[in-house]
């Protein structure tokens, strides 16, 4: 990785910044404190990358003070590729971020942004090869974090130098290979439980064999059987279908004899119906006079009830009419007395109208008062602030003219000792020396005038001002206590006020009341009378409706006589008619008599013909009970013959997949011991282990390279990656450092600050170019974060020299310090100055 461009808006303490990088190698980053060095360039490309980096601090904390949405680009090239990560943060409602990362293709850029944040910092995590930790502590040596390598822990220092070697590829690997070996595993324990299962099968073959054998035998001989139950059963059923057919025309003569009694017994019920109906017919024409007269009598009633029932719709409208005037005076009460109750109520409001005006007047002359109290107050603050200003420039002034005359008086004061240096000195007139003071000694006179002629006119007439001003204040005569109480007085009044503006209207208010109260006493006593005289015409009305009902009930009665009157004619011809279809019905039931005697004796001849149906019958049932029997006992012997030829198709098919079994069983064993052997090599005692055993020495020879120049030769260093176990025999893995000076070996622990800080330096820049020449996930870029600070001259040169000659090992080495000859140390100097809120970036 390579970075190239960081774009920053409102991180932490920089309002905006656009830093290139692109022509930037090995450069000093100078600024003043708070200048957002360290925000630039260790903590924003970071958090571009893999967002929340500082432990303790929200993002919305990264957001800087004043502002709601911040944001960071931080542009690199990887692999040959451009690459920009942009992560934003928004603190408006709820929060929001946002993350995008894009590669450079052609003259765009192409998202390579997963749907979640999560899942876009997995893919930039998996693109560099390097999570936020690994990548800080081996391209970073933060403030006063030079230690973080040196001083972890041992299995933590390992931790982090197999992440650099990039050694967790081979922890995927191992588990890639150990799922592969548990699936083939699993296929080949089912494959050999497939193979157990088939032989199971398998031995039941000779058996199924004999037993078709047999079955095939028994199988014939069934048939022959068969074969003489059908033709017996043939002849027995000829035999019996003409015995069914006599059978048949003797329950055809039972139905024909039920069906010639069904029709007499009908025609006996019809000749009951008839004489029923004569009988009838015969008692209507005895009383035909009295039907008669009794449907005259119904005629005259209707007409009476006719003349009364057109007069109901106007019961019904007087009762309406009624029920409206009893609610029409119902509301007018209510109306009334509520009239009355804001009559009442007026009247109780007018009644204190003087102590009201007297209030009201009270308040116009107290409002009048509060006008000038407040004239009075404008232009008391009005002064008030322009007395402020005036202050502030007065003693601008003052401050100035003190300033101008202590810079007048030191600068006489040096040049008074100058002067006097000059007599002591007793150096020629040509020296250098003595010439400048002769110099000094000329412009005294000057700076004397200058000081004495100070012009303090300015000053003075501010002050003046400022006294005119303030007795023009005083005589203003404002009281801010009268005004008060003047303000909250008027305040009281201003209901009085109110109210007494509002009595001219109530009084016509009331006067309309008034006459409303009698207006709706005249109208309620026009209702009244409406309502009597309404009550008369019903009672009168409902006297003359009261026989209605006894009419109806003498009509209900007649009813039934002057329906008979219809049917007189008809119970004439009736009469006729009865008499003529009696005497038919009695000539058919003779006629039927005679044939259902004839039918007996038919039946009769036949009964002698079927008494040896049911032997014969007997017979045929036997036989075929024996025929259904021998067909199911061939039905069962062809189904077994067939399930007998299935199951042997089923073995057949068996011992070809046994055959093929057995030949895939022998490739996945061996495939299956080889995933063993690359479980093995892709182990921690394996590949990785001879990885590490590897880079230890390099990792030696670097540090001991920078740490040799830092140290004048003095100091070595060695890692230690096995140590003895104490509680048992054996070694246990280790990543202990082991420093030499030229007395002996000690750990790392017992060095000095000063010693620990240059060790802290040597092993980092050797784990940062260890980390650069990686494969896959080459990062040629160091940071230095104020590292010089607890150097003495001799060793900050020293440590300088390290950092210049490991930096043609990487594309860019940025140091961020405040010292000055640090910095002059340096060919290249990145400067941070703040202007307008912003911060520009030169590089010198």
């Amino acid at each position: 990785m390579i970075p190239l461009r960081l774009i920053i808006q409102n991180f932490r303490a920089i309002e905006h910044a656009d830093i290139d990088l692109s022509a930037v190698s090995l450069a000093a980053i100078a600024g003043r404190n708070g200048a957002g060095k360290s925000s630039a360039f260790t903590l924003a490309p970071r958090f571009a990358l893999f967002g929340d980096v500082i432990n303790g601090v929200s993002m919305d904390n990264l957001v800087r003070r004043g502002a709601q949405e911040m944001s960071v680009e931080f542009q690199f090239e990887h692999q040959g590729s451009l690459f920009r990560a942009i992560r934003t943060r928004s603190t408006k409602g709820k929060g929001k971020s946002t993350l995008e990362l894009q590669e450079r293709v052609g003259d765009k850029w192409e998202s390579r942004s997963a749907e979640k944040i999560t899942d876009t910092e997995a893919v930039i995590r998996n693109l560099l090869n390097l999570d936020d930790e690994t990548f800080t502590a081996s391209s970073m040596i933060l403030q006063g974090q030079a230690n973080a390598f040196t001083g972890a822990t041992a299995g933590k220092r390992k931790e982090i130098l197999s992440q650099i070697l990039g050694l967790n590829v081979y922890e995927l690997l191992q588990e890639r290979a150990r799922q592969r070996a548990n699936l083939l595993n699993i296929e080949i324990e089912k494959t050999k439980d497939k193979i157990l299962t088939l032989d199971e099968r398998l031995s039941h073959l000779p058996n199924k064999e004999d037993e078709l054998r047999s079955l095939e035998e028994l199988n014939a001989f069934t048939q022959k059987q068969l074969a003489d139950k059908e033709s017996s059963v043939r002849e027995l059923e000829a035999k019996v279908t003409l015995l069914d057919n006599k059978q048949a025309r003797c329950r055809q003569i039972d139905q024909d004899v039920q069906v010639i009694d069904q029709e007499t017994a009908s025609l006996q019920n019809e000749r009951a119906d008839l004489q029923a109906r004569l009988e009838r017919v015969e008692k209507i024409l005895a009383h035909e006079s009295e039907i008669l007269a009794k449907s005259v009598e119904l005629e005259a009633v209707k007409e009476t009830m006719t003349s009364l029932e057109a007069r109901k719709p106007e019961l019904e409208r007087l009762r309406r009419d009624l029920a409206a005037t009893e609610a029409d005076l119902h509301q007018m009460d209510e109306g009334l007395i509520k009239l009355a109750e804001r009559i009442n109520i007026l009247k109780l409001q007018l009644a204190d109208r003087e102590k009201i005006k007297q209030e009201a007047d009270e308040y116009e002359r107290e409002s009048g008062r509060l006008r000038e109290y407040e004239e009075k107050a404008e232009r008391w603050n009005l002064l008030e602030a322009e007395l402020g200003s005036l202050d502030a420039q007065h003693a601008g002034e003052l401050l100035r003219l003190d300033t101008e005359e202590r810079r007048l008086k030191e600068k006489i004061a040096a040049l008074e000792e100058q002067e006097a240096h000059i007599h002591d000195s007793g150096c020629l007139p040509t020296c250098r020396f003595q010439q400048a003071a002769a110099v000094a000694v000329a412009e005294l006179p000057g700076l004397r005038r200058s000081l004495a002629e100070l012009d303090c006119s300015a000053a003075n007439a501010l002050a003046d001002l400022i006294a005119e001003k303030r007795r023009e204040q005083q005589e203003i005569d404002h009281d801010p206590e009268e005004f008060r109480v003047c303000k909250a007085k008027v305040v009281a009044l201003q209901a009085a006020a109110n109210a007494y503006a509002q009595l001219a209207g109530k009084e016509e208010l009331l006067q309309q009341l008034e006459q409303q109260h009698e207006e709706k006493l005249a109208r309620k006593e026009n209702s009244s009378i409406r309502r009597n005289d309404l009550h008369k015409q019903l009672t009168i009305l409902q006297a003359a409706l009261s026989p209605v009902p006894e009419l109806q009930a003498r009509a209900d009665s007649l009813q039934p006589w002057a329906e008979l009157k219809d049917s007189i004619g008809a119970a004439r011809e009736s009469s006729t008619n009865a008499r003529e279809r009696i005497n038919a019905i009695d000539r058919e039931i003779s006629g039927k008599q005679e044939h259902r005697g004839n039918l007996l004796a038919e039946r009769g001849g036949l009964e002698l013909d079927v008494l040896k149906y049911d032997a014969i019958n007997l017979d045929l049932s036997t036989t075929r009970d024996a025929l259904k029997h021998l067909r199911r006992q061939l039905a069962t012997q062809a189904e077994q013959i067939g399930g007998i030829k299935a199951v042997l198709a089923a073995l057949d098919a068996d011992q070809q997949e046994r055959g093929r079994l057995a030949a895939e069983l022998e490739p996945k064993a061996l495939r299956w011991t080889r995933y063993q052997t690359l479980i093995k090599a892709f182990g921690r005692d394996g590949i990785p282990a001879i990885i590490i055993e590897n880079a230890v020495p390099q990792l030696e020879r670097i540090a001991n390279e920078i740490l040799g120049q830092m140290s004048k030769g003095k100091h070595y260093v060695r890692f230690e990656t096995q140590r003895e176990l104490k509680s048992r025999d054996g070694v246990a893995e280790t990543l202990d450092i082991m420093i030499g000076d030229w007395t002996a070996e000690r750990p790392y622990e017992t060095f000095s600050g000063g010693e620990q800080l240059r060790i802290d330096y040597a092993i980092r820049f050797a784990l940062a170019e260890l980390l650069a020449q990686r494969a896959g996930s080459k990062v040629e870029w160091l940071t230095i974060d104020e590292g010089l600070g607890s150097q003495d001259a001799e060793h900050r040169s020293l440590v300088l020299d390290s950092i210049k000659s490991v930096a043609d090992r990487f594309k860019r080495v940025l140091v961020i310090t405040h010292i000055e000859d640090a910095q002059a140390a340096f060919d290249q100097v990145i400067r941070f100055e703040n202007a307008d809120g912003g911060v520009e970036v030169h590089v010198d």
